[in-house]
């Protein structure tokens, strides 16, 4: 392997500093990681305390006790290994599909992440059985349903945790196949569980939060993406700049506002475009020194799509920073129970296995994707209809009567939009008693991840069918000389992957490629800088 090709490697130390881009990277990037010898000394530390106390003949929840609602049981000494792996075996119970080999990559590295805080009491070889598998990419098969998210998500993450024991199945080398036997193949030893070990495994946030870090990194891009697109049909549509003036935002002074407006204003910089605003406002000087209504050619301002960006638009990147500062803790977070001080051996029974955080985070995210899929549903239907459009034909067609042009994209990201608001329904709020009414309030967070998962998908091809939209505008209105050099720029990136409509043609692989090259940093995308 050539030196380049060698992806650096994400060490866990104590400063417990990781950034969603972390998550992302070994998720989709494959990169590599390792735990420091200080981790590797915290937890010989803290498992040392936990010995001290089942040496003593301490009785602690879910060790040498039954699970849950059997927490009044007490596990004779000799069985509690057996006891462990048995947690394995009741909890391997999922249903569906299963889920995306990043999801599961991002979700081990929150698994490992957890553990390597040092209060699950988990040796240290338990820790790097998961730098071992994420490092040679074994990937468990995991169902997607059977998380209710209270004390985690036991279920999918017990699929995680077996594979590290060589029981189940997994993604290696392109196939699935016995993770004993991708174990074997990749030189490791399958990892037998000791006191604890199987509890602090599968309980906890780890699905959740791994899959909503990815997720809101695609997120961005797709935001950054869309403000992008709105700059073209500025262009396109000849519409004025004044409306994203900064002493417009400042004099209602949101973060978020005043980014896209900015935004906005650094992307249509330098634009030699002629806009019809300002030969309107001459001719309503003129025509107020008439005595009679006259009417003018056009309005004083545009519609409320295309002059109002900044004021729907703005709340999203502050919610999507809000939702990475909730997620960059959570997933640093010790998150199973019972908790072991690493320092003195206190046992601490708590509840930050609960996915509340994750779940009203991402319910709320649905919210702005909706948001967001609803303006540009705006934005194209404005291009799509030459009473809107100020002069272009009727579905972008090149030849219309002959060519249908953009009609059935049109169709398609209806029909995505109306899915979109269908899937904004919480999760949160759904919660069901279970667990023989231990687990009373639940979160559902996988569920919200999941849910926002899928509407980003959706939402990814709403974004590459405006792009194509606008684009396609630019290019009936023959003015790319005259847009400004950064839309100009987003413009000739777009037309690398995607020519213009010139006759009628198939355009879902279009929608595709415009998709993947915007979260594969293929277009040039503008920074949305909040400030305080």
């Amino acid at each position: 392997m050539k030196a380049k090709d060698v992806q650096p490697t994400i060490i866990i130390n104590k400063n417990g500093l990781i950034s969603l881009e972390d998550i992302y990277d070994i998720a989709i990037k494959q990169k590599k990681v390792e735990i420091s010898t200080e981790i590797t000394e915290l937890l010989t530390h803290g498992r040392e305390k936990l010995e001290e106390k089942l040496n003593s003949g301490e009785v602690i929840y879910g060790i040498n006790t039954g699970f849950g609602g059997n927490a009044n049981l007490v596990v004779p000494f000799e069985k509690i290994a057996e006891h462990q792996q048995n947690l394995l075996t009741f909890l391997s119970a999922g249903t569906g599909d299963y889920m995306s080999k990043p999801c599961i990559k991002a979700s081990q590295f929150t698994m490992l992440l957890s553990v390597c805080k040092g209060w699950s009491a988990t040796r240290p070889i338990v820790a790097q059985a998961i730098v071992d598998h994420i490092n040679h990419d074994i990937v468990p098969l995991v169902p997607r349903y059977g998380s209710v998210g209270a004390s985690g998500d036991l279920i999918p993450l017990s699929y995680i945790a077996r594979a590290l024991c060589g029981i189940g199945k997994v993604y290696y080398m392109g196939a699935e196949i016995d993770a004993a036997e991708a174990i074997k193949r990749a030189g490791l030893t399958p990892l037998s569980l000791k006191a604890k070990e199987g509890l602090a495994l599968i309980n906890g946030t780890r699905v959740m939060s791994g899959i909503s870090a990815i997720t809101v990194i695609k997120l961005e891009k797709l935001f950054k993406a869309s403000i992008s697109a709105i700059a073209l049909a500025v262009e396109a549509l000849l519409a004025s700049h004044e409306h994203y003036d900064a002493r417009i935002q400042q004099v209602k002074n949101h973060p978020g506002q005043n980014a896209v407006a900015s935004a906005l204003r650094n992307l249509l910089a330098g634009s030699t475009q002629v806009n019809l605003l300002s030969g309107v406002k001459e001719q309503a000087n003129k025509a107020c020194r008439h005595q009679e209504i006259t009417q003018l050619n056009d309005t004083l301002q545009e519609v409320y799509s295309i002059r109002c960006a900044p004021q729907v638009l703005g709340i999203v990147p502050e919610s999507l920073a809000t939702a990475r500062k909730i997620l960059e803790r959570e997933v640093i977070s010790a998150n199973d129970n019972p908790l072991i001080d690493p320092e003195n051996g206190d046992v601490l029974h708590g509840g930050n296995f609960m996915g509340q955080y994750v779940a009203r985070t991402m319910d709320a995210l649905k919210l702005d994707i909706a948001l967001i899929a609803n303006h540009l549903h705006a934005i194209v239907a404005l291009m799509m209809d030459n009473r809107f459009s100020r002069g272009l034909p009727n579905s972008l067609s090149p030849t219309p009567g002959m060519y249908q042009g953009f009609k059935g994209v049109q169709l398609s990201q209806t029909a995505l939009v109306a899915a979109i608001r269908h899937d904004c329904a919480a999760s949160g709020i759904h919660t069901l008693a279970t667990e023989q009414y231990n687990q009373d309030i639940v979160s559902l967070g996988l569920h919200a991840a999941q849910d926002v998962l899928e509407m980003e998908q959706k939402l990814r091809n709403i974004v590459s069918m405006t792009i194509l939209v606008v684009c396609q505008a630019i290019h009936l209105r023959g003015n790319i000389s005259e847009i400004a050099p950064e839309t100009a720029k987003f413009y000739h990136a777009v037309r690398e992957i995607s020519s213009p409509l010139i006759t009628d043609r198939a355009l879902d692989e279009d929608i595709i490629r415009i998709a993947d090259a915007i979260i594969n940093d293929q277009l040039p995308l503008p920074e949305i800088m909040l400030e305080e």
